[in-house]
């Protein structure tokens, strides 16, 4: 399989994963992702780190959204 086609598998799988995981729609977690691939080689990303950060991100708000109540 050529690096591109294992690179879009990974990151169509990333997204259903996060979004089944945080109950997003998918297109929420697409614009996240893309922001979040924006600035990196697409040979040296690791999606694994990426979907951990993102869970990380969206946990932080949600407590930072509960303080504030």
């Amino acid at each position: 399989m050529s690096s591109e086609k294992k690179f879009l598998t990974k990151y169509i799988d990333t997204i259903i994963e996060l979004s089944n995981e945080t109950g997003m729609s998918k297109k929420e977690v697409r614009t996240i992702l893309d922001i979040s691939l924006s600035n990196q080689n697409p040979k040296f990303i690791n999606f694994d780190q990426i979907k951990t950060e993102i869970k990380i991100f969206i946990t932080i708000n949600i407590f930072s959204l509960i303080c504030k109540l």
